[in-house]
Order: C-alpha cells, then structure tokens, then sequence
C-alpha cells in the first residue's frame, strides 16, 4: 500500500509539474501525457488497496487477485511508454524528449521510467501478498 501510495505522490507530482509547464506555455496539454492516466492508475490501485485492508479477511484474497491484474495492467501500459521513448530516443531522429515534452539526456531519467518502476515493484509486492493470502 506504501508503494502505490509513492506511486501516486510522484505521478501526481509529475501531472502537476507537466500542467505548470503547460501553464507557461512551455509543455504540452497533460491531459494528453500518459502520465496523466498512470497517475489516475496509482490513485486507483491506491484507494482499492485502501479498501482491500479495510475488508474482511475471507474477502481479501479475492480482492487482492483484482488488484495484481489492475497493477499488469498498469505495468504494460507504463513499460510500453517507456519502450515509446526508448525508441523515440535510440532510434528516430529528432529531439530527444520525455513525454511531457521536456528535453532529457537520457530516457532512464524520465518520470516514465520511475513510473514504469514503481509500477512493477508495487505489482511484485501486491503478486507475494495475494501469494500469501492464498497460502493462509
């Protein structure tokens, strides 16, 4: 629960920083960045995993199955953002940007790779838990 909640902190941290860029005329829409809809992924994933804890113990293994295939889901889509940028880096020509439309110098320093992190530990975390609820 601690991971999707430093999930949805930065993600949202991040949707904020793109919407002050975009203020400032400097960014894009971030409405229209995948970091919008991860962040509206973690916020989700957060507040179930809320009331997974606050659930009955016969209802939790259950539940916990839906989160760790909420979190697959979450994990594909932010890893196949990242492989975007990775290509969109290494292989096409043209400005080496984030997502959010920022110049970096290297993809591995983008909101999209920590995202992408964040993803697949917190899915790794929530795969052991439903793991153990499922042994008791």
């Amino acid at each position: 629960m601690l991971l999707l909640l430093a999930g949805t902190l930065f993600a949202w941290f991040t949707v904020g920083n793109d919407y002050m860029r975009y203020l400032s005329n400097e960014g894009i829409n971030p409405l229209k960045t995948p970091c919008f809809y991860g962040a509206i992924g973690f916020l989700l994933s957060y507040l179930f995993s809320v009331y997974i804890l606050f659930s009955r113990k016969e209802k939790q293994k259950n539940l916990e199955k839906y989160l760790v295939l909420f979190l697959i889901a979450g994990t594909l889509f932010g890893w196949g953002n990242f492989v975007i940028e990775l290509c969109k880096f290494y292989i096409f020509k043209g400005p080496k940007t984030s997502c959010s439309g920022y110049i970096v110098s290297t993809p591995f320093a983008t909101p999209c790779f920590y995202g992408s992190m964040l993803y697949l530990i917190s899915l790794t975390a929530s795969f052991l838990t439903f793991k153990k609820l499922k042994l008791n």
